[in-house]
């Protein structure tokens, strides 16, 4: 081992960190949609927040801009089967929804 191998690698926390804010801020302001918003600003405010909450997480702290094509296309394909349950669900929820007035 030569001693470029054996310098301490600089840790890069400048890009992480400020993910982390932003995702802490964004979660601040989802609840903060929850107890002062009404009708449709709660639900397309905390939605549209939930999804840049997402994004951040993957290309701030993740790093997944970064990566090699393949792990891209394995993010991606994460990203996709996250959207499909989280339509599933939400599908179920609107669904039951409508019973649940009824009564």
């Amino acid at each position: 081992m030569n001693s470029a191998d054996r310098r301490p690698q600089a840790v890069r926390w400048l890009g992480p960190s400020a993910a982390w804010a932003l995702i802490m801020c964004e979660l601040a302001g989802v609840v903060a949609l929850g107890v002062a918003a009404s009708g449709n600003l709660r639900f397309g405010g905390a939605l549209a927040l939930a999804a840049t909450m997402l994004l951040t997480l993957a290309f701030g702290l993740v790093g997944v801009g970064r990566e090699s094509p393949l792990i891209r296309l394995v993010a991606g394909a994460a990203f996709m089967f996250l959207a499909l349950m989280f339509f599933l669900g939400f599908a179920d929820l609107v669904t039951r929804v409508r019973y649940w007035t009824a009564w």
